[in-house]
């Protein structure tokens, strides 16, 4: 009986951290905008550049992967027929929905703020 509360717990737990990803991002976005990249020096690493234009797009990224997840976790819920199989893949979508959020803050904490700083004190 745990299994069961405890997965459901855990994925539903994974779907805010892609909804508090996007918050923290879109954040980041509107309170230091386009031109804090450039406000370090004239040296503006690739990474910096894909990291902004990954943060303006993750309303698409998150929310994409939020409803391809649910859609799958509901998939899986009613066509599995072992109880372990749902338990094992609506946990694996889990683990995905914990990386891709992971992912978008850590290419918004390292592409945002630390490569610019780095490549300009030099």
């Amino acid at each position: 009986m745990i299994k069961p509360v405890l997965t459901t717990l855990f994925y539903i737990a994974s779907c805010a951290v892609l909804v508090a990803a996007h918050t923290i991002a879109s954040g980041v976005l509107a309170s230091y905008g386009s031109a804090h990249l450039s406000s370090f020096g004239s040296h503006v690493p690739a990474f910096s550049v894909r990291s902004m234009a990954l943060m303006h797009n993750s309303a698409l990224l998150c929310f994409g992967v939020l409803l391809v997840s649910a859609a799958l976790a509901l998939l899986v819920l009613f066509r599995a027929k072992s109880h372990e199989a749902k338990l094992y893949w609506v946990s694996s979508l889990a683990v995905v929905n914990y990386h891709v959020g992971v992912c978008l803050l850590g290419a918004v904490a390292v592409g945002f703020f630390l490569l610019p700083k780095l490549a300009n004190s030099v």
